[in-house]
């Protein structure tokens, strides 16, 4: 299968899940309006007012279809709303025409500290339209943000554990400490998703030093009880930098990028989603478009992913 063929197929599955997702939205809308429905006609029974069978059934009957036909996509049908994008698709340009992808040139993609409200949900969305799976290392998270992850799973891509708590001193006070918030972590996205992580990566990476100011030795200790959770941890080989600070330039971020991409290996990118990165997501798009001209293969990280380990600072 040529790389223009299975964009096409990728653009077609990412079409689908868009679909899935707008019935799901319509289908808690029309749920959420039932329910209120129904509470108004109790509440109508209980105030002594007295509706006929016949006007009952006819309006509930009139609400239900309305909600029926009540979507994201203004009441048109899947059929519909699939004829009209396959329309769309045929006026479109046609692809850029890319290089084939060496399969031995790998860009893994790979973003830290989220899942935030804004900038996460921009990232997909990139991520998406370009039909590239990333990994995720994630924090904590409220239940607001419960969408998102669930979207990275249907996507695709890979949620590892950042940590429970990204304060270092929280995070590497003791081994127990970062170990069992990670635990802790893993089994909330395991309930919440059904999910299983396997990968982590630490705060800082393997290679930071801040650690000594809590606790010395304590990286060396971690990176050789990391197994003991049934899991890899992951550092990277290419830098973005956006960690230095909100605002990068994204032009700087996309040079730090491509001038440390190297062929004929795993190249494993560190950028972040958390809020403030709004360069960050700038940014992608045009790392991405360089990685397919040069003709790199994207990829999120599985099992078989060969793990970059940093030399341990600590």
């Amino acid at each position: 299968m040529t790389e223009q063929e299975l964009l096409r197929r990728r653009r077609e599955q990412r079409r689908r899940r868009k679909r899935r997702r707008q019935l799901r939205g319509a289908l808690r809308l029309a749920g959420s309006l039932l329910l209120c429905v129904l509470l108004t006609a109790g509440y109508a029974i209980l105030s002594g007012v007295t509706v006929g069978r016949a006007s009952a059934a006819g309006e509930t009957e009139t609400q239900t279809e309305a909600l029926d036909g009540t979507d994201e996509t203004g009441g048109q049908t899947e059929e519909q709303v699939s004829q009209k994008e396959a329309e769309r698709e045929s006026n479109e340009p046609e692809e850029p025409s890319y290089p084939e992808p060496d399969p031995d040139s790998v860009i893994y993609l790979t973003f830290d500290d989220g899942p935030s409200s804004t900038i996460t949900a921009e990232i997909l969305d990139v991520l998406e339209e370009n039909c590239v799976q990333a990994t995720f290392f994630i924090v904590d998270y409220s239940e607001d943000k419960l969408p998102l992850l669930e979207r990275m799973i249907e996507d695709g891509d890979t949620v590892g554990i950042h940590a429970m708590d990204h304060d270092y001193e929280a995070c590497y006070s003791s081994e127990d400490a970062y170990l069992d918030g990670v635990e802790e972590l893993k089994e909330k996205l395991y309930q919440d998703t059904g999910y299983e992580a396997f990968c982590l990566r630490f705060p800082g990476g393997s290679s930071n030093t801040i650690s000594v100011n809590y606790n010395e030795g304590i990286m060396t200790r971690l990176t050789q009880r990391v197994a003991d959770l049934g899991m890899e941890y992951f550092d990277w080989n290419v830098d973005s930098e956006d960690a230095s600070g909100n605002g990068v330039p994204d032009s700087t971020l996309v040079t730090n990028v491509t001038s440390e991409l190297k062929k004929g290996r795993d190249n494993i990118v560190l950028m972040h989603d958390a809020n403030g990165k709004k360069t960050t997501v700038q940014a992608l798009q045009s790392i991405i478009n360089y990685g397919r001209e040069n003709g790199y293969t994207f990829k999120a990280i599985d099992r078989s992913t060969t793990p970059v380990h940093h030399r341990v600072g600590n």
